[in-house]
């Protein structure tokens, strides 16, 4: 698997996000945490298991916090993979 620019992990999870949940990628990039786009815990495991699928990083629950934003999620993933 090709090495993932923190760029590259941003756009594959907005993508997901939009894609398989129904959000709005523009409330997704404006700042919005997980909390405030309604994503909630369910959503936050389901997720971390399309990530692991999708992008061969493999997430604990937990990991992905109701309080983040996209970066930060970018950021754990990153860390995760071992591409930070």
């Amino acid at each position: 698997m090709p090495t993932l620019a923190p760029a590259d992990i941003k756009t594959r999870l907005v993508t997901l996000l939009s894609e398989k949940f129904g959000l709005p990628e523009d409330e997704i990039l404006a700042g919005a945490t997980f909390d405030e786009l309604d994503i909630d815990s369910l959503i936050l495991v389901e997720l971390g298991l399309l990530v692991r699928k999708e992008l061969g990083i493999v997430l604990a629950e937990g990991d992905l916090k109701s309080s983040f934003r996209i970066d930060d999620a970018v950021a754990v993933v990153a860390e995760k993979g071992g591409l930070a």
